[in-house]
């Protein structure tokens, strides 16, 4: 059997190994930096269109006993994610990527961010404004949330999307979900990040900045 030519196996591993890799990656930059976000609605999926779904309002307590409503996000690119703060496991991980978020943001007032608690009997105003502290977290910009918990429950299950499983809110109930959810201006979900994983807060900060580069 005839060996191949260098110049042979030179063009094989072109076309094996270094063609699709330059498609790969040229499909990754047309959608992280020219292609228009999609819009999410139920069970994540993507929409063709723009949806007639809008997060709907919203109205907590926040870290200094205060209401914290949509009058802090509307009009605003925003980040939404479900935590506690006794959490060992994913949400001290969340925490860190959104730090990361917010400090790359820290001088745009045009960026907001919601952390709301699954655990609202533990997470008391009082408990969340320790835990800001702790985490050097600037709550101009990034408010912690609770309240009554079948509320928050709701507003995650129907609000958000970001749990696809029944529940009611009840003593039984809980939702322990990595995933962040970014927000346009106009309330529209274009976006879901695992929330423990550094190249997804990557793409959510490249994300956001596209969005505040879009025209109003």
């Amino acid at each position: 059997m005839k060996k191949l030519s260098k110049k042979a196996w030179i063009l094989f591993f072109s076309l094996a190994i270094v063609l699709p890799t330059a498609v790969f990656f040229t499909m990754r930059y047309y959608q992280q930096n020219i292609s228009e976000l999609p819009y999410y609605a139920e069970n994540y999926t993507i929409q063709n269109n723009v949806p007639d779904f809008k997060v709907p309002e919203y109205q907590f307590i926040n870290q200094d006993s205060l209401p914290v409503d949509h009058s802090f996000t509307d009009g605003k690119i925003w980040v939404a994610h479900y935590f506690f703060t006794t959490c060992p496991t994913i949400c001290p991980a969340m925490i860190s990527g959104i730090s990361d978020v917010q400090e790359h943001f820290k001088e745009n007032d045009e960026v907001r961010i919601v952390s709301f608690t699954v655990n609202p009997e533990t997470d008391t105003p009082e408990v969340l404004k320790n835990y800001a502290e702790d985490k050097g977290i600037d709550t101009r910009q990034w408010q912690l949330a609770t309240g009554d918990k079948k509320l928050l429950y709701r507003f995650a299950r129907k609000g958000l999307f970001i749990e696809a499983t029944d529940g009611d809110g009840g003593a039984n109930d809980f939702i322990h979900s990595e995933k962040l959810v970014l927000i346009d201006r106009e309330n529209r979900i274009r976006g879901y990040y695992d929330g423990t994983e550094t190249s997804d807060i990557k793409l959510l900060i490249n994300d956001i900045q596209r969005l505040l580069e879009e025209k109003k």
